[in-house]
């Protein structure tokens, strides 16, 4: 197994590293794992279990699944149609929305039962479970903003530590990025990977097949297998912009992508066409900077 932080050479192109590849690797290894699978699903509230399992027994939306193995109550390559709407991203960075209850074409195959008990759990997991941490924090005591020591990981199990002070007040606030599920629930803090690794865990946990996914320019957000296809979700967003809007990014974002690439446990795949309605741009993008590094890519993820 490679060493996430212990590397001799990077061969890829900036912004791709190995250290990404190892990361995901690793994280969606713990998607497997059915200790860690059973422990973010004792987390999540038990109507909200309850609900997806009766919608995925209904519908057949996640075929093959074992729906019984961790949704116990008793216990404590095709994707979407693309949908863009109006940005409104809050000052938080926990990327705001604009609340809109109606349900997008891309979607309308799917029951409104089966998107009610998605989108409960959405709301759940950013308002209720999760803390977004700002990339220039202010001291919730005395409302100063925190200066900054960075402390460089060794492992893919911590990236690095985050420690802020407040010269003012002296308060201290310690910001881990773990790559370990388990530590991750137990924080419940962090910013977009932080989110997406435990909300592709929690969706793994109720029998939703999920895997995650990189722009790899600033964002990351979760896929799942939904309806025989694979469909954007992004736990950071409010929904319905979180669900399904896989243009959005690009279009109140400005993107402009080289790769998006899909992470699962044994694959990596090039999903950038189902992100940009600007593919031409794309290929002008990839030829202009020589990244021709897909094959690379996916030899060196299969060697992990």
């Amino acid at each position: 197994m490679f060493d996430l932080f212990n590397l001799s050479t990077n061969s890829f192109s900036y912004p791709f590293t190995k250290q990404h590849f190892i990361l995901y690797k690793q994280v969606t290894s713990q998607y497997d794992d059915p200790d860690i699978l059973q422990y973010v699903n004792l987390l999540v509230p038990e109507k909200i279990k309850k609900d997806i399992k009766i919608e995925l027994k209904k519908t057949n939306t996640s075929k093959g699944a074992n729906l019984d193995k961790y949704n116990n109550s008793n216990s404590s390559t095709n994707h979407s149609i693309c949908n863009d709407l109006a940005d409104d991203r809050g000052d938080d960075d926990t990327y705001n929305t604009k609340e809109d209850l109606s349900y997008s074409s891309s979607t309308i195959s799917l029951p409104i039962s089966f998107l009610d008990s998605l989108k409960e759990l959405l709301i759940w997991f950013k308002k209720d479970f999760m803390r977004w941490v700002d990339k220039n924090p202010s001291c919730d005591n005395c409302g100063r903003q925190l200066a900054l020591e960075y402390i460089p990981g060794d492992t893919w199990e911590i990236r690095g530590i985050e420690n802020y002070y407040c010269s003012f007040c002296s308060a201290v606030f310690s910001f881990p990025r773990y790559g370990k599920i388990k530590e991750i629930a137990d924080n419940r803090i962090g910013r977009c990977s932080e989110w997406t690794f435990l909300f592709g865990a929690i969706l793994n946990s109720v029998s939703i097949k999920t895997r995650i996914v990189h722009d790899f320019l600033d964002h990351c957000w979760n896929e799942s297998f939904i309806g025989g296809r694979w469909i954007h979700i992004d736990s950071t967003l409010t929904y319905p912009i979180s669900f399904d809007h896989c243009s959005y990014y690009e279009k109140n974002w400005n993107k402009k992508y080289i790769f998006v690439l899909a992470f699962s446990k044994s694959n990596l795949e090039d999903v950038t066409a189902s992100y940009t309605m600007k593919w031409n741009q794309v290929l002008n993008r990839r030829s202009e900077l020589k990244q021709t590094q897909l094959d690379k890519f996916q030899k060196f993820y299969q060697k992990i």
